[in-house]
Protein backbone atom coordinates (compact mmCIF):
# COMPACT_ATOMS: atom_id res chain seq x y z
CA UNK A 1 0.00 0.00 0.00
CA UNK A 2 1.26 3.38 -0.62
CA UNK A 3 2.33 5.52 2.47
CA UNK A 4 2.94 8.57 1.24
CA UNK A 5 1.84 11.33 -1.15
CA UNK A 6 5.23 11.62 -2.48
CA UNK A 7 5.51 7.83 -2.45
CA UNK A 8 2.25 8.11 -4.84
CA UNK A 9 3.35 10.87 -6.44
CA UNK A 10 6.80 9.09 -7.39
CA UNK A 11 4.53 5.75 -8.46
CA UNK A 12 2.58 7.78 -11.02
CA UNK A 13 4.90 9.40 -12.44
CA UNK A 14 6.44 6.40 -13.52
CA UNK A 15 3.13 5.32 -14.80
CA UNK A 16 2.80 8.06 -16.90
CA UNK A 17 6.16 7.74 -18.27
CA UNK A 18 5.39 4.65 -19.82
CA UNK A 19 2.21 5.85 -20.90
CA UNK A 20 3.33 8.74 -22.81
CA UNK A 21 5.82 6.08 -24.60
CA UNK A 22 2.68 4.73 -25.97
CA UNK A 23 0.91 7.50 -26.78
CA UNK A 24 4.18 8.83 -28.77
CA UNK A 25 3.92 5.94 -31.01
CA UNK A 26 0.20 7.03 -32.12
CA UNK A 27 0.64 8.63 -36.00
CA UNK A 28 -0.91 12.21 -35.83
CA UNK A 29 -2.59 11.85 -39.08
CA UNK A 30 -4.50 8.70 -36.91
CA UNK A 31 -5.91 10.98 -34.17
CA UNK A 32 -9.29 9.99 -35.11
CA UNK A 33 -9.09 6.40 -36.14
CA UNK A 34 -11.16 3.98 -33.67
CA UNK A 35 -11.11 0.30 -34.57
CA UNK A 36 -14.96 0.25 -35.11
CA UNK A 37 -17.73 3.55 -34.96
CA UNK A 38 -18.62 4.47 -31.59
CA UNK A 39 -15.33 3.24 -30.24
CA UNK A 40 -13.04 5.89 -28.49
CA UNK A 41 -10.15 7.37 -30.73
CA UNK A 42 -6.75 7.33 -30.42
CA UNK A 43 -7.28 11.71 -29.46
CA UNK A 44 -10.57 10.64 -27.29
CA UNK A 45 -8.28 8.06 -25.51
CA UNK A 46 -5.27 10.75 -25.05
CA UNK A 47 -8.01 13.13 -23.76
CA UNK A 48 -9.97 10.60 -21.79
CA UNK A 49 -6.98 9.90 -19.19
CA UNK A 50 -6.19 13.35 -18.71
CA UNK A 51 -10.22 13.94 -17.60
CA UNK A 52 -10.07 11.07 -15.82
CA UNK A 53 -6.95 11.77 -13.48
CA UNK A 54 -8.94 15.12 -12.97
CA UNK A 55 -11.84 13.14 -11.98
CA UNK A 56 -9.92 11.03 -9.78
CA UNK A 57 -7.62 13.65 -8.31
CA UNK A 58 -10.64 15.66 -7.70
CA UNK A 59 -12.49 12.92 -5.27
CA UNK A 60 -9.10 12.11 -3.71
CA UNK A 61 -8.97 16.07 -2.78
CA UNK A 62 -12.34 17.42 -2.41
CA UNK A 63 -14.56 14.40 -2.40
CA UNK A 64 -16.08 15.29 -5.74
CA UNK A 65 -16.90 13.19 -8.75
CA UNK A 66 -16.57 15.35 -11.70
CA UNK A 67 -15.23 14.26 -15.18
CA UNK A 68 -14.31 17.14 -17.30
CA UNK A 69 -14.73 15.67 -20.70
CA UNK A 70 -12.97 14.26 -23.66
CA UNK A 71 -14.19 16.40 -26.16
CA UNK A 72 -12.09 16.52 -29.23
CA UNK A 73 -12.80 20.91 -28.68
CA UNK A 74 -9.88 20.20 -25.39
CA UNK A 75 -7.27 18.97 -28.35
CA UNK A 76 -8.49 18.36 -31.69
CA UNK A 77 -4.77 17.42 -32.38
CA UNK A 78 -2.53 14.75 -30.93
CA UNK A 79 0.21 17.39 -29.75
CA UNK A 80 -3.10 19.63 -28.33
CA UNK A 81 -4.34 16.43 -26.82
CA UNK A 82 -0.90 15.47 -25.64
CA UNK A 83 -0.72 19.08 -24.14
CA UNK A 84 -3.89 18.79 -22.53
CA UNK A 85 -2.87 15.57 -20.81
CA UNK A 86 0.32 17.24 -19.56
CA UNK A 87 -1.01 20.37 -18.30
CA UNK A 88 -3.83 18.16 -16.54
CA UNK A 89 -1.27 16.06 -15.23
CA UNK A 90 0.60 19.11 -13.92
CA UNK A 91 -2.75 20.31 -12.05
CA UNK A 92 -3.23 16.99 -10.70
CA UNK A 93 0.24 16.28 -9.28
CA UNK A 94 -0.08 19.83 -7.80
CA UNK A 95 -3.47 19.33 -6.17
CA UNK A 96 -2.32 16.07 -5.01
CA UNK A 97 0.63 17.96 -3.32
CA UNK A 98 -1.57 19.86 -1.17
CA UNK A 99 -2.93 16.08 0.53
CA UNK A 100 -0.97 15.05 4.14
CA UNK A 101 0.09 11.52 4.23
CA UNK A 102 -2.88 11.31 6.31
CA UNK A 103 -5.25 11.67 4.12
CA UNK A 104 -4.60 8.73 2.68
CA UNK A 105 -6.13 6.90 5.05
CA UNK A 106 -9.75 9.13 4.96
CA UNK A 107 -13.01 7.85 3.08
CA UNK A 108 -14.50 9.82 0.30
CA UNK A 109 -18.16 8.80 -0.87
CA UNK A 110 -17.43 6.51 -3.78
CA UNK A 111 -19.55 6.66 -7.03
CA UNK A 112 -22.55 4.83 -5.38
CA UNK A 113 -21.92 6.81 -1.76
CA UNK A 114 -20.24 4.65 0.19
CA UNK A 115 -16.57 5.67 1.79
CA UNK A 116 -13.76 4.48 -0.17
CA UNK A 117 -10.57 5.02 1.46
CA UNK A 118 -8.06 8.35 -0.69
CA UNK A 119 -5.27 5.57 -1.30
CA UNK A 120 -7.93 3.18 -3.12
CA UNK A 121 -9.17 5.54 -5.44
CA UNK A 122 -5.70 6.81 -6.33
CA UNK A 123 -5.43 3.34 -6.98
CA UNK A 124 -8.09 3.46 -9.10
CA UNK A 125 -6.33 6.25 -10.96
CA UNK A 126 -3.12 4.13 -11.65
CA UNK A 127 -5.66 0.96 -12.38
CA UNK A 128 -7.90 3.25 -15.03
CA UNK A 129 -4.52 4.48 -17.21
CA UNK A 130 -2.95 1.07 -17.16
CA UNK A 131 -5.99 0.06 -19.03
CA UNK A 132 -6.31 2.69 -21.72
CA UNK A 133 -2.44 2.37 -21.97
CA UNK A 134 -3.52 -1.31 -23.39
CA UNK A 135 -6.08 -0.40 -25.33
CA UNK A 136 -3.79 2.08 -27.06
CA UNK A 137 -1.98 -0.79 -27.69
CA UNK A 138 -4.23 -2.92 -29.33
CA UNK A 139 -5.20 0.14 -31.24
CA UNK A 140 -1.50 0.70 -32.47
CA UNK A 141 -0.91 -3.20 -32.87
CA UNK A 142 -5.00 -3.69 -35.30
CA UNK A 143 -2.96 -0.33 -37.46
CA UNK A 144 0.40 -2.20 -37.68
CA UNK A 145 2.60 -0.44 -35.37
CA UNK A 146 4.36 -2.32 -32.79
CA UNK A 147 3.48 -1.04 -29.35
CA UNK A 148 6.32 0.12 -27.60
CA UNK A 149 7.70 -2.73 -25.06
CA UNK A 150 6.57 -1.15 -21.60
CA UNK A 151 9.63 -1.80 -20.07
CA UNK A 152 12.23 -1.69 -23.00
CA UNK A 153 12.51 -5.69 -23.44
CA UNK A 154 10.08 -8.06 -25.10
CA UNK A 155 8.80 -10.82 -24.09
CA UNK A 156 11.26 -13.10 -25.40
CA UNK A 157 14.17 -11.07 -24.22
CA UNK A 158 12.64 -11.49 -20.54
CA UNK A 159 12.40 -15.36 -21.37
CA UNK A 160 15.72 -15.61 -22.89
CA UNK A 161 17.61 -13.41 -19.97
CA UNK A 162 15.36 -15.59 -17.24
CA UNK A 163 16.20 -19.06 -18.67
CA UNK A 164 20.05 -17.65 -19.00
Amino acid sequence: MIQSIEAYIGYLEGIRRRTLTFCAAIPPERVYWAPRPHELTFGDLVRHLAAAEQMFVGVAVAGRWSYPGHEPSRGPGLAEALAYLEASHTSAVAALGTLADTALHETRPALDGRPIKVWRVLMLLVEHEVHHRSQIASYLSEIGIEPPEIYGLSLEQVIAHASG
